[in-house]
């Protein structure tokens, strides 16, 4: 499964409308908790018209822009699909997640890809994989939101800043901290970097 703009879209099956289901998702939540868009841009410090064109989808906004939006909406960023795709697990206590049932975020102008290991973000916790192409520098993009997360470097170099403090991971290095502490992060040097994430509760 492969999620473009953000949103999850089945590979072999995907019907052209699905890449506008993360902006329907924005404007469903939104006015579901009777969120204006003023009053979203007054809290996010995203122009009213910026706000439209994202909800219309006229544009590709950034994972920093979707991460100001669901913040204030109190959704995981996987979790703003309109529609949301039948689970094959169900709710039971044990799953699978097979190799090829992975569903994967593709964000716009960005050489990163995240795959869900687990299988919904309907549990306590969300497991990522990441993996990150050499390339430009990433946005300078800073997440703050409740939880904690655990992070361990599978291949590459990273580097995670906390606060005001930075941090250079290498292959094999791990990291934890409370999410509520502003944080950013990104892969370094020249080979593709592979990360996972642990994050409680689901929050990305």
């Amino acid at each position: 499964m492969v999620y473009n703009r953000c949103d999850f879209i089945r590979k072999r099956d995907a019907p052209m409308d699905r890449v506008q289901a993360i902006f329907e998702g924005i404007r469903r939540l939104r006015k579901e908790k009777r969120i204006t868009l003023k009053k979203m841009a007054e809290e996010t410090g995203i122009s009213i018209n910026y706000l439209s064109q994202i909800e219309r989808g006229k544009t590709n906004p950034s994972i920093g822009i979707l991460k100001r939006i669901t913040n204030l909406l109190k959704v995981p960023l996987l979790g703003l699909e309109a529609e949301p795709l039948p689970n094959p697990f169900g709710p039971q206590e044990v799953a699978v997640v097979r190799r090829h049932m992975r569903k994967m975020l593709v964000y716009p102008r960005s050489k990163l890809k995240e795959y869900l290991l687990t299988p919904d973000l309907n549990r306590k916790l969300e497991v990522l994989m990441s993996e990150s192409k050499p390339g430009k520098k990433k946005e300078d993009v800073w997440y703050s939101h409740e939880g904690e997360e655990f992070g361990l470097v599978l291949e590459g170099r990273y580097e995670v800043t906390v606060e005001d403090r930075t941090y250079i991971l290498n292959e094999g290095d791990s990291i934890y901290f409370p999410s509520h502490l502003p944080h950013k992060m990104r892969g370094i040097g020249r080979k593709r970097c592979k990360t996972l994430w642990v994050i409680t509760p689901p929050s990305f």
